[in-house]
């Protein structure tokens, strides 16, 4: 059965008009979820607003404060409620994403007529919220509090959108070695800080996934992670003595990120998401051009309302032209690798295209019903170094 729940989300253009969400007037960097009696979001601009619904010390406001001490108050953090939902009869279940070449493939079970389910109630909840409110801004996602059921749905649904990166935080790395296959979650794992006495609470947390966010906040998407995020706030790094290479190997191979000091100074010992080979700035680099590319072909509809795009050649190119843009201004940024010739020397130019059908290549029930398919877009993402590895040899 096809699962209508764990599905990718149509985007609402800034063309349309919906009164699906408000998010004030300020577009929120990072969404936290939190668990709650009812479902709905709220965007903070800075910590003394979320002491107005949190109390001092609970989850939500100690992540809150993480994620405002790493960007200075500089961007608003949204905290999407969700409440426990209920499984009928033929929703979907056990749902689970595996790989394929083409991305992931999502398969799922249906609940039985007495009502079993292997997927929680706070599970569903959350992705019933995440469908809802997730294009209500956030870049970044993550849990107030951890749950291994809600997080492997919130990884499941967020691997089918095409924005979008999860922050999964835990302090057990094993329950971490899951999501083998999930691009867009990034696993974090530290040993958990005892907070519970007043001498703590205000120097260390249990916080790494928010005060990671915080940072991220203001950088270019094609930017370094590994030895450039350090001293985040409210994170205490993994002391060198106690933390061996072969603790750090062990967490590498199922790409488990984790905070230690690297030369006497606190760093991310990684930039990679779940999937082999997968870096958060090749990620975030292909969210930019994603997000760019949709707020240009809206802003063209938008400057074209009165006269519209015409049914042409012309009509198509106009399109086509400011996707096109979005990919040259990538390339100004780093997020788009330089072409290469035969011989693997740079061109200068980029290291993309943007294929699409002219108007007399597409079916005419794509004229009658206004719609322009058959648009293509490819691009080889921008690598960097991380690590240099030098051979020595000594000939006596």
């Amino acid at each position: 059965m096809a699962s209508t729940l764990f599905s990718t989300v149509s985007r609402i253009s800034p063309a349309h008009i919906s009164n699906q969400f408000v998010t004030a007037t300020t577009t929120p960097f990072a969404g936290a979820l939190v668990k709650g009696d009812k479902q709905g979001i709220k965007v903070y601009s800075d910590l003394d607003a979320v002491a107005e619904d949190f109390d001092l010390y609970s989850p939500f406001w100690k992540k809150a404060r993480a994620y405002f001490a790493a960007n200075g108050e500089a961007s608003s953090l949204l905290a999407l409620t969700f409440a426990p939902g209920k499984v009928a009869e033929g929703d979907p279940t056990n749902v689970q994403t595996t790989a394929t070449d083409d991305g992931a493939k999502v398969t799922a079970s249906t609940a039985t007529s007495d009502g079993a389910t292997s997927l929680s109630a706070d599970a569903l909840g959350a992705v019933t919220a995440l469908k809802k409110y997730y294009f209500a801004g956030p870049q970044f996602w993550f849990l107030t509090e951890f749950d291994d059921e809600v997080a492997q749905a919130v990884s499941n649904f967020i691997e089918l959108q095409n924005t979008g990166i999860f922050i999964l935080y835990a302090s057990d790395s094993k329950i971490l070695q899951k999501y083998p296959d999930n691009k867009r979650t990034m696993k974090l794992a530290l040993p958990e800080v005892d907070d519970s006495t007043a001498d703590v609470q205000d120097t260390y947390n249990n916080v790494f996934d928010a005060a990671f966010v915080g940072a991220e906040y203001g950088r270019k998407p094609h930017a370094a992670v590994k030895y450039a995020l350090g001293g985040l706030p409210y994170t205490k790094p993994q002391d060198r003595f106690d933390f061996t290479p072969d603790d750090l190997a062990e967490l590498d191979k199922d790409n488990i990120v984790t905070y230690a000091y690297v030369f006497e100074n606190p760093e991310m010992t990684s930039s990679r998401m779940s999937a082999d080979g997968v870096h958060i700035d090749t990620m975030l680099g292909w969210d930019w051009i994603q997000n760019e590319a949709n707020a240009r072909v809206a802003d063209l509809f938008v400057q074209n309302a009165e006269q519209g795009i015409p049914w042409s050649e012309v009509g198509f190119d106009s399109v086509v032209n400011v996707i096109r843009g979005a990919f040259i201004d990538a390339r100004d940024i780093d997020i788009i690798a330089p072409e290469v010739d035969t011989d693997g020397n740079e061109t200068g130019k980029p290291d993309y295209s943007v294929d699409y059908l002219k108007p007399s290549q597409l079916p005419k029930s794509y004229e009658t019903k206004r719609q322009m398919h058959g648009i293509k877009t490819k691009y080889h993402p921008m690598g960097m170094v991380e690590d240099v590895y030098i051979e020595n040899t000594i000939v006596m």
